[in-house]
Formats: C-alpha cells, structure tokens, sequence
C-alpha cells in the first residue's frame, strides 16, 4: 500500500462515520431544543416561605406561580432578590432559571463538526480518484 491508498482509505472511513454520525446527531440536536417546549421569559422575585426559599412570578394573564428555588443559580440569593425565570406557558408551574438557549447545543456542535468532516473527507475521496 502505499500513500495514496492510504489517504484514500481514511478518507472513505471519515466519510462514512463523520456523515453516519453527524448529521443525526445535528437533527437529535434539533429535535431536542424544537421538543423542550416553548418557554415564556419572565421576572421573579425569591421569596423565604417555611420549607425553604421560592421563586414567585407572574405569567401572561396575570396569575401568580412558584417553584422551589434550589437550582445552583438560586441558591446564593437572598430573599428579596430579582432574577429571570423562564416557564412552560402550557405547565406555567415549571420553570427553569438557566436559558433555554443552550438545549441541544452540544449535540447540534458535534453534529456539524462531525458533519463538516465527512463532507471533507467526501471532497477529498473524489478528488483522489482524479489524483
């Protein structure tokens, strides 16, 4: 074997585990953030009740809702304290204080990196067959 059949060869097993893997990865990471639900941006307040410190907030019709604050956001707030909550405008009784923007985001990356390798690769086995 010699060089060139071994660039050749690589170049097809890239293709195929980089296309093969990436592109449904990139579409799981889709699939994951269109899937999570929308989540409606909304100002709460931690307020210290009995069993613990909460987060009160209002939804769009003007209804108030809470949830145990014990996420690693929250836990160094005192009562009292602002902070953004992002809640389920079907299930207003979820919410979540980290940014929905970040669902699937590591598997869209892989995916695309993935996906970018295999096209390259893809590239690059057709013009060996040139070569």
């Amino acid at each position: 074997m010699d060089l060139h059949d071994i660039v050749s060869m690589l170049s097809e097993i890239f293709t195929i585990v980089g296309l093969l893997v990436g592109v449904p990865l990139y579409i799981i990471g889709l699939s994951v953030r269109g899937f999570g639900g929308r989540w409606v941006e909304a100002d709460g307040v931690v307020a210290a009740t009995a069993t613990g410190s909460v987060i009160r907030w209002f939804d769009s019709t003007g209804e108030v809702h809470e949830a145990r604050a014990d996420s690693h956001e929250t836990v160094h707030l005192q009562p009292g304290d602002d902070v953004t909550v992002w809640f389920n405008a079907r299930a207003p009784e979820r919410c979540r204080t980290h940014s929905p923007d970040h669902d699937g985001k590591a598997l869209r990356l892989t995916g695309l990196i993935l996906t970018g390798i295999g096209v390259g690769s893809a590239i690059l086995g057709i013009v060996l067959l040139f070569v």
